[in-house]
């Protein structure tokens, strides 16, 4: 069956191939915002109630192959299912991800760090609903069978933590993507293209 899906709008980040994190980082540096397409700004009524949101997109520029069994940048040495993994390189390549709604001025949304690279085509836009979506049983999957947890745990969350034999950190780790594309869209909010 095919399947057609269309660009509603564009995200904004100061990401391109060689600093995009793993996850989003709710207290990244930088402009992120999303262009929503002006024939779909009515549909944001009411969207300003809710502090988060859902983030659908196209990776557009995620390169073959895909993988079944691939390997998480948190845990190099634990071969995994691709759907138990949020590796780019999927049969759907669809990005998801959980942003705070800072604003919305028309019909552009300023929200906090996304995992996305500057010029991602938006796919969808769904309220984070905390009674519905914050579900108390869940779990950490296979995160959780790692011996050093905890420590794997503070870097996927990109927090400041202590390693063995050394200080804590000063500022958080940030883990650069692996993904294999690049953009070549705007930089910044309002600068031309390189």
């Amino acid at each position: 069956m095919s399947i057609t899906l269309q660009s509603i709008g564009t995200i904004h980040t100061p990401y391109f191939a060689f600093n995009t994190p793993h996850q989003p980082l709710p207290d990244a540096p930088g402009d992120f915002w999303i262009t929503l397409n002006p024939e779909y700004a009515s549909a944001l009524k009411s969207l300003d109630n809710f502090n988060y949101i859902y983030v659908l997109y196209h990776l557009d520029q995620v390169t073959p192959p895909v993988e079944l069994l691939t390997h998480s940048p948190w845990a190099p040495e634990l071969e995994i299912g691709l759907f138990a993994s949020r590796s780019p390189k999927r049969p759907n390549p669809i990005g998801l991800s959980i942003v705070q709604l800072k604003e919305i001025q028309g019909n552009e949304l300023i929200i906090s760090g996304i995992d996305a690279y500057n010029g991602t085509p938006l796919l969808d836009i769904k309220p984070y609903i905390h009674f519905r979506d914050s579900i108390k049983s869940a779990n950490n999957g296979w995160f959780d069978t790692l011996p050093d947890k905890d420590h794997t745990i503070a870097h996927a969350l990109g927090l400041a933590h202590e390693h063995e034999h050394e200080h804590e950190h000063p500022h958080p780790h940030v883990h650069h993507n692996d993904h294999d594309h690049s953009h070549n869209h705007l930089k910044h909010r309002h600068e031309p293209n390189d």
